[in-house]
């Protein structure tokens, strides 16, 4: 390697290394002195690059060489602008280019589609590419800039997981009244702007706690103060005045007799002007209802399990819909299960289901199973070896650390000299967590009754917060009896519109202005201790809490 390569670079190419962290006065002289080594955009195998306080001004247009890369780190340089090949970085999770001095983003930004997480804090910022291909977004950084309004595309139903947006110390002068899209945004900075007035429909955020919006010269002063004394105080009061514009727009006076809480966050039972989504609960009957125990085994292996049953389904209204049903457990997984670390949903068909089940650990040589999609017996021990082994070709002929499919759980595994498993009455291993359902009780699209099953090493509570998610994600993707077309869909509509953009990893959702009210029915599954004493039954009367839908309890 040429001598005037960095070390550090050459570091990384000798090591083969994934990360490259450039900060410091050592960093600041040789970038003083020649500028940044050329080299580095030549590691195209990198998946982070930091470059952090440093006095550069540009980047070289190779930065879009490091195709491989889902960091970025370039806060608090002396930026004035960012490459038009930064859009070929379309790995990109992670992207921090606060503290600098860029007036604009190339407008091929918008074509990073996999940002989880945009800083573009203090900044000089006058414009903002459309984010509106930005589907994973959780988290938007914008304060400190010269914007005079949101970006354009943010409030697009599809961002479905954006729950954080920070804009604070702008010259935002409106916001627009589209942002009841965001069905998960839990927070909104707007302070220090040059706001008259807010939406109505900010109270149509279902999940929406904190609202900052001090420093604006709002017409409405009690909005400033009741800001001041809590969130949801201002939202309610929001809330009354949306109902009574849309009384007046309608001429039903009638209206104003309504609870001053929006729709979507009254109490249960209320009067409504509208049907809503519902979940009818079956209560578990202890001669015909679903057991499961679980044993000492399982105990410091993956003692955590909750089950329950969804109930006559129907994944013939429209082309897309079992496709969409598999979807939702593969978000479902990579966001509140938390990449499957902190739980695992399996699914099986119940009808191919015997009961009563046990959830035990067994040790890996012994364990008999059919994998999912597989026609042949093996052990876990024998499975997991084969995993590794392909998970290890993989990594010699990627040459990267980075993982996909299952493969990318067996870590959970290590350390582990028993491996949990849930057992049907006739002895067959159906599921094997957090790796893989078993072929006995695979589902498909003629598949009517589903029981759902989550196995976690954190806790019970979060087990029933997965539940729950899969629960109400299979709600709004409307497989239940309720609704029709699975959403008012029709077979020429492109998946992913209304049901997928209520489908997240955050919480329910309000649901009150879909087209097509969903109702799914749910069995309850009792979960029992070795010797009989209760763990769970699920769902029970504290569970389904969100007054986004309708709960009834059939036993009440």
């Amino acid at each position: 390697m040429a001598s005037s390569t960095w070390e550090e670079v050459e570091a990384v190419q000798k090591e083969n290394k994934y990360e490259l962290s450039l900060q410091g006065s050592y960093v600041n002289k040789r970038i003083k002195n020649s500028g940044l080594d050329p080299h580095i955009f030549e590691l195209t195998s990198l998946n982070l690059l930091k470059i952090a306080g440093t006095p550069i001004e540009t980047i070289s247009d190779s930065l879009g060489n490091l195709t491989n890369l889902t960091s970025l780190m370039l806060e608090n340089n002396c930026l004035k602008k960012l490459p038009d090949s930064i859009g070929n970085l379309k790995s990109l999770k992670f992207v921090d280019i606060s503290g600098n001095k860029l007036e604009a983003l190339p407008e091929t930004f918008s074509e990073l589609v996999n940002i989880q997480s945009l800083n573009a804090t203090l900044n000089l910022l006058t414009s903002f590419p459309n984010v509106s291909n930005f589907k994973q977004l959780a988290y938007l950084y914008i304060s400190k800039n010269k914007l005079k309004g949101l970006p354009e595309g943010v409030c697009d139903p599809s961002l479905t997981l954006l729950s954080t947006i920070e804009a604070g110390d702008n010259e935002i002068a409106s916001l627009p009244s589209e942002i009841s899209n965001l069905v998960h945004l839990i927070k909104l900075d707007v302070s220090s702007n040059k706001l008259s007035a807010l939406p109505y429909e900010l109270s149509e955020c279902p999940k929406l706690k904190e609202i900052i919006i001090t420093g604006n010269n709002l017409k409405d002063r009690k909005l400033l103060k009741l800001a001041e004394h809590s969130s949801k105080a201002l939202l309610n009061h929001l809330s009354v005045l949306l109902d009574k514009e849309r009384a007046t727009a309608n001429g039903a006076n009638n209206k104003g007799k309504k609870d001053k809480k929006k729709r979507g966050r009254g109490n249960k039972g209320e009067d409504s002007d509208f049907e809503r989504d519902a979940i009818s609960v079956l209560q578990f009957e202890p001669e015909k209802g679903l057991l499961v125990t679980s044993s000492p085994e399982v105990v410091g292996v993956r003692q955590y399990i909750v089950c329950c049953i969804m109930r006559d389904l129907d994944f013939s209204k429209s082309p897309n819909l079992y496709k969409r049903f598999i979807q939702l457990q593969t978000k479902l997984h990579e966001n509140v299960c938390e990449k499957r670390q902190g739980a695992t949903i399996a699914t099986h068909d119940l009808k191919l289901v015997k009961g009563p089940l046990r959830y035990t650990a067994m040790d890996p040589a012994t364990m008999n199973l059919t994998p999912l999609n597989t026609a042949k017996a093996t052990t876990a021990e024998a499975l997991v070896k084969e995993l590794r082994d392909e998970a290890e070709a993989f990594r010699r002929e990627k040459k990267r650390s980075a993982l996909s499919g299952i493969h990318k759980y067996l870590d959970l595994l290590k350390g582990k000299n028993l491996l949990p498993c849930l057992k049907d009455a006739e002895n067959d291993i159906i599921s094997f967590p957090p790796i893989t359902n078993c072929e006995k009780s695979r589902i498909c699209k003629e598949t009517k009754d589903i029981l759902v099953e989550v196995t976690s090493t954190v806790s019970l509570d979060f087990c029933k917060k997965v539940m729950e998610e899969t629960l109400v994600g299979s709600l709004l993707l409307g497989i239940g009896t309720g609704g029709e077309g699975g959403n008012g869909e029709d077979s020429n509509k492109t998946p992913g519109s209304d049901a997928d953009a209520a489908v997240s990893a955050e919480g329910p959702v309000d649901t009150s202005r879909m087209r097509f009210p969903q109702k799914l029915t749910v069995e309850q599954v009792k979960v029992v201790d070795g010797t009989g004493n209760l763990r769970v039954i699920y769902p029970s009367r504290i569970d389904l809490q969100n007054p986004a839908f309708d709960v009834f309890r059939n036993y009440e």
